[in-house]
């Protein structure tokens, strides 16, 4: 039955749209899907047209079969279920206003200063979870062109270096990491390497830089720095967090200002009264 609605429809999507927008597609008790319902707000980003279709069906009959139910067995004029839509309507009225509060009036800007001092007044709250590191990392199979190349870069600061190394993993390698200036958690690339390489051994030892091999691949590591589970999170791995927190924290503080001045304004117009 479905798929003669979804053929049907189909037609109509493509082929009649302006003569079709009262055809029903499905009916449930009596509710009514009319084509109109659907490509009204028909998604441009989508892909599979069937899917789709299929999909809004069925939720719409599953909401319209749970809502004919409830009906039945709820009283939706009883006092309780009234003061609860109202409730929640005043809600949703007051969160819509608050918002278009912030969106034309709450500055989002923070200073970096403030961040910092956010990060430095608060720093035993930023503990680590997981070992990261900063460091390389290339994957490459033992038989690729030049491999004696490749070490003499991988141990490189040299910008041109790393140019050279980056384009040579783009042709060869199988995976590689190169940006040693931001922090990574480590279990990103723990599972990269076979476990008989144990990489995790590196953090203990004096021995930042390795090559192992296995199989019929080489793994190049370096670690340039690390910190572990537990230890206190640096600033740059922290930076984002903050800034939202503090933006959050702000647009409380700016929603809260905004209450108390139309409270004190409602209490000078004399709208406001306490018996």
């Amino acid at each position: 039955m479905k798929s003669n609605l979804l053929v049907f429809f189909l037609f109509c999507l493509f082929s009649c749209k302006n003569s079709n927008s009262d055809k029903i597609i499905a009916e449930v008790y009596d509710y009514k899907l009319y084509y109109e319902d659907i490509i009204g707000d028909f998604p441009t980003y989508v892909s599979d047209t069937n899917s789709y279709i299929n999909n809004f069906i069925d939720s719409w009959v599953s909401e319209k079969v749970l809502l004919h139910q409830a009906l039945i067995n709820i009283d939706e004029n009883s006092e309780e279920l009234e003061n609860k839509i109202s409730n929640y309507k005043n809600s949703l009225l007051i969160y819509e206003y608050q918002q278009r509060l912030i969106d034309q009036n709450f500055d989002t800007s923070i200073i970096n200063d403030e961040i910092i001092k956010y990060y430095e007044d608060n720093i035993d709250k930023f503990k680590l979870d997981q070992d990261i590191f900063k460091g390389r990392y290339v994957i490459i199979d033992k038989n690729a062109p030049n491999i004696k190349s490749l070490y003499k870069l991988f141990k490189s600061n040299d910008d041109y270096d790393i140019d050279e190394m980056i384009s040579y993993c783009m042709l060869y390698a199988l995976e590689y990491y190169v940006n040693d200036s931001s922090w990574s958690m480590f279990n990103s690339i723990k599972h990269k390497f076979p476990e008989s390489v144990s990489p995790s051994k590196i953090f203990y030892s004096k021995k930042k830089y390795d090559v192992f091999e296995e199989d019929n691949f080489i793994y190049l590591l370096s670690l340039k720095e690390y910190k572990f589970k537990g230890d206190v999170s640096p600033f740059s791995v922290e930076k984002q967090k903050i800034k939202s927190l503090i933006i959050n924290r702000n647009k409380m503080r700016y929603l809260e200002m905004v209450e108390n001045e139309l409270i004190q304004n409602g209490k000078l117009s004399n709208k406001i009264k306490l018996y």
